[in-house]
């Protein structure tokens, strides 16, 4: 190696100091390990389990058979050093890359900042389904204060990261070329430090919503990472993150079509807002067109992926060859894109549904580990324990999830109203029930057979007419392919129940 290391040290310094990669505290603990070893001489000896332990801080028995990290890391790392370098200001004398298939690093010189930037990025983010583009501000409201300042730095590093962990956003540098802007304005008190968010929309200045949370003067981790996850559930996360609904409507209220790259997101987005038969379709529809275009696009093969288990789980049979077509999304997302804790979670969901129960629990870990700030991963974790059998784990995981303060879709009861039912405690069974309006038929599903037990029968039927009248063959359990929901063995109460009260309208 020619390459001055004084050099090598000054880019590696330089590129950790840079906006991608300020927050990304384990990216950036890989990367100066893997310079380091290799300045001296032992990067061809680096392996996963060498960085997991003595540059990540894993315990001596850390395994990469069972636990993906350092692969992920991986992968974002050599993401990042591509974004870093393909940037037209970007003058450094020295280019650190990780080739694939190593973790040593390489050295070479710097190019003229004309040549950094091949067309063929552009191409390259155009082949994936984008989001909104986010922008992110700390300042505080008294920047004499000692304890702000430090605090100020914390939290918005805090919150780069956890966002950054994000796929259907993209975080940016400058606000002008944002979709949304989160301002966080820190005051500190005699008796805990204040923080007054405010969403806008970049492009219309217009008020999203607004909110004040609090912290301890001194506060922890467990603090600060309890505050990232309510910031997260109700700005990014996909079932409840107001600028991804915000974003699909205001894309859907424009008059010109929409761009290629927005189409399959915006109307997934719309179709969790409005879950209809008609609204599935639509999105199935531009999903399907997506891939069509560009097979590689992980994030519509989340997107599908995710489709196939609404067809299940609400009977739509929109589907054709839903397993097979279930397995390849998931799996080929997941194979795109290692580091994406949604493409492993709707893997272990269609593991589950293939009768992988062991696969299934494992990368419901994996998705939880790589993305504990996801209240829509953290949801599936539970669901998903829960159906595998570890019920008191699963309704756990979901009752903690639903104490978080942010907007809950309706079929968050769903759980808890099962759990209720099977546990004989059917007031709260129906309570939960009726808290189900918009999804599918399960809300009528779920108060037939909790009036039933109730020894409501007139309303039992009532509810088993609507029922029906929304899928007459629901209670038809022979169906090969998209199998019927009855399948599980949550669910054998429901049907038992459903099948006692159908007997009522024969007599």
């Amino acid at each position: 190696m020619d390459i001055d290391k004084k050099l090598v040290i000054a880019e590696l310094d330089a590129i950790l100091a840079s906006p991608r990669f300020r927050a990304r505290k384990v990216i950036k603990t890989f990367l100066r390990y893997a310079v380091q070893e290799t300045l001296a001489g032992r990067g061809s000896s680096l392996n996963q389990q060498s960085i997991a332990i003595e540059a990540l801080g894993k315990p001596s028995d850390f395994s990469p058979t069972y636990n993906p990290l350092v692969r992920i890391e991986a992968g974002r790392l050599r993401k990042l050093l591509q974004e870093h370098y393909a940037d037209a200001s970007n003058t450094s004398a020295v280019i650190i890359t990780m080739p694939k298939g190593r973790y040593q690093v390489s050295f070479r010189p710097g190019t003229p900042p004309l040549t950094i930037t091949p067309p063929v990025v552009d191409d390259l983010v155009l082949s994936l389904t984008e989001g909104p583009k986010l922008f992110l501000s700390c300042q505080l409201l008294d920047p004499h204060s000692p304890t702000t300042v430090p605090m100020c730095n914390r939290l918005r590093g805090e919150l780069l990261l956890i966002l950054s962990r994000f796929r259907n956003i993209r975080l940016v540098t400058q606000q002008h070329s944002s979709d949304y802007t989160i301002t966080c304005d820190i005051q500190s008190t005699a008796a805990e430090i204040e923080l007054f968010f405010v969403l806008t929309h970049t492009l219309s200045d217009a008020l999203v919503c607004a909110n004040t949370l609090r912290l301890p003067t001194n506060p922890s981790q467990a603090d600060l990472d309890a505050l990232c996850l309510q910031v997260a559930a109700n700005t990014v996360a996909l079932h409840s993150g107001k600028i991804m609904y915000h974003w699909a409507q205001y894309q859907l209220s424009l008059t010109m079509p929409l761009p290629p790259q927005h189409e399959a997101l915006v109307h997934y987005l719309a179709f969790l807002r409005n879950i209809t038969p008609d609204s599935f379709s639509i999105a199935l529809n531009a999903c399907r067109q997506r891939l069509k275009h560009f097979p590689n696009d992980s994030k519509a093969l989340v997107i599908l992926a995710r489709l196939c288990g609404y067809d299940h789980v609400l009977q739509y049979h929109l589907i054709e060859n839903l397993e097979a077509t279930w397995t390849h999304a998931a799996r080929t997302a997941m194979k795109l894109d290692p580091g994406n804790a949604e493409a492993h979670s709707i893997f272990a969901h269609n593991r589950y549904f293939l009768g992988d129960d062991k696969l299934c629990r494992a990368e419901l870990g994996i998705a939880r580990q790589t993305n504990p700030f996801d209240t829509s991963i953290e949801y599936l974790y539970g669901f998903g324990l829960y159906m595998l059998g570890d019920q008191e784990t699963g309704i756990q995981a979901i009752y903690s999830l639903m104490a978080i303060p942010f907007p809950q879709p309706d079929w968050y009861h769903v759980l808890p109203f099962l759990h209720a039912f099977n546990q004989g405690d059917y007031q709260v069974a129906l309570a939960r029930a009726e808290r189900i309006q918009r999804f599918g038929f399960w809300g009528e599903m779920a108060r037939c057979v909790s009036y039933f037990h109730l020894g409501q029968q007139e309303r039992s039927l009532q509810e088993l007419k609507e029922l029906l009248h929304y899928n007459s063959k629901l209670l038809n359990t022979q169906n090969p392919d998209n199998r019927s929901i009855f399948s599980h063995e949550a669910l054998k109460k429901v049907l038992s129940s459903l099948q006692e009260i159908k007997k009522l309208i024969v007599r």
